[in-house]
């Protein structure tokens, strides 16, 4: 398992989804056209007619379903959205210049001006937008059109945060959890993480359940862990899912119950997260919560792999190597063993390096498989550091040897490889 951390630093465009959060909003008109790229006649007819409440509605429809095209057919409900939202902010509703201020922070290309929407979205903010200060403080922190500001940032997110915005409550946590713009304060951290965490916010919940879990920050507690990891699960967080699925199958936190285990690991990997795919493979494998599967369990080791989760390249390195329901194939064990490695894996690093000395590849010389047991003996594989000293040992004896066959005992000694010391 792997238990993942949020950083503070995204993109605007993958952030403009929480300048809404916990606000009210105008609900526009759904009904559009039969391919869903235009709204319904009748709000674009009002539109035209002057009516401002339409005009916003208009250019939110384009703005929600801009992210839902590419290229050419993106630009253009971007400029749609850019066209409707100016009007209406131009006939002073302040919704319609947060929106707008939006729009103009995230569109692509030359739909995008971070000046224009600083401007916006200080007009909206001054006239009590949230959405509009988290979004200033978006822009503040991330430093495209400027320096990074964090402190301008922490400013903005407060006037958020005092205006009812949940996603700044979190930001506020994460400034204070790293010091920046704010004093470096982990209580504060956990204090607004819970206060956005019982809104339902579930990038709190999530950061709450592994600041929990992890027990590094602060002292480890499972049954908080658990607590917030099924309150953002319940809310469909894939991480969440296969992290409570893996405490269910340990029985940390909870009473052990592999069915559930399959249950919230099951959530999470038909959602393609990598941990809960590896989840089910191991639970398929050794028959627990479900029926003993050998394929399936390839087949959930296959996707998970495919994911990139290292653990379940490792393995499948393994079941190739082996021949466990598969036809023995060194090339293709290298191949999965190589990807983990180059992760850090070190089970993987030490397979590699093993796979010089039994001579299972033709691709790794000596030189990388060094390399390779070097890197797992310095994270403390046992194994890998016992196959390192025997292969410098071999190495050492060689140059010996060749040093002996120049009969010349003033001949220069070739420098064996480093050691490590572990």
């Amino acid at each position: 398992m792997r238990i993942g951390r949020m950083g503070l630093g995204r993109g605007l465009v993958l952030v403009a989804w929480m300048a809404l959060a916990g606000c009210n909003q105008i609900a526009a008109e759904r009904d559009g056209s039969a391919d869903g790229a235009d709204p319904a006649a009748s709000l674009l007819e009002r539109a035209e007619g002057g009516d401002v409440d339409a005009q916003l509605a208009a250019g939110r429809f384009y703005k929600d379903n801009a992210p839902d095209a590419e290229g050419a057919e993106r630009a253009r409900r971007e400029s749609e959205a850019l066209r409707w939202l100016t009007l209406a902010a131009e006939a002073e509703n302040p919704e319609a210049a947060s929106d707008l201020g939006i729009v103009l922070a995230t569109a692509d290309g030359t739909n995008r001006n971070l000046k224009e929407a600083r401007r916006w979205l200080g007009r909206a903010g001054q006239a009590g937008q949230a959405p509009a200060y988290f979004m200033l403080g978006e822009i503040s922190q991330s430093g495209e059109d400027a320096p990074p500001n964090p402190v301008m940032a922490a400013e903005f997110w407060r006037k958020a945060a005092d205006l009812g915005h949940v996603g700044a409550l979190h930001r506020l946590g994460e400034a204070h959890e790293q010091g920046l713009g704010l004093d470096a304060d982990l209580d504060a951290a956990v204090a607004y993480y819970r206060d956005a965490a019982s809104k339902g916010y579930v990038n709190s919940q999530y950061r709450l359940a592994v600041l929990f879990d992890e027990g590094v920050l602060i002292g480890r507690d499972a049954l908080e862990a658990v607590k917030y990891y099924r309150m953002a699960a319940e809310q469909g967080h894939a991480p969440s899912q296969s992290q409570l699925g893996y405490l269910y199958a340990r029985g940390d936190g909870v009473v052990q119950r592999y069915d559930e285990a399959v249950r919230w690991s099951r959530m999470a990997a038909e959602q393609g997260d990598p941990d809960g795919c590896n989840n089910l493979a191991v639970l398929h494998l050794k028959g627990l919560g479900v029926e003993q599967s050998f394929d399936e369990a390839l087949r959930w080791y296959r996707l998970a792999a495919q994911h990139n989760h290292p653990g379940a390249q490792n393995m499948l390195g393994t079941i190739y190597l082996t021949g466990q329901g598969v036809e023995i194939d060194a090339t293709e064990a290298e191949h999965w063993w190589r990807m983990a490695a180059d992760q850090g894996y070190a089970a993987a690093q030490y397979n590699l390096g093993g796979m010089f000395s039994r001579k299972l590849s033709s691709t790794i010389t000596r030189d990388e498989a060094l390399d390779w047991l070097v890197r797992a003996a310095e994270q403390g594989h046992r194994s890998a550091g016992k196959e390192l000293a025997e292969l410098q040992a071999e190495i050492a004896a060689e140059t010996a040897v060749a040093g002996e066959a120049t009969n010349d005992p003033e001949a220069p000694v070739p420098a064996a490889a480093d050691t490590v010391t572990l």
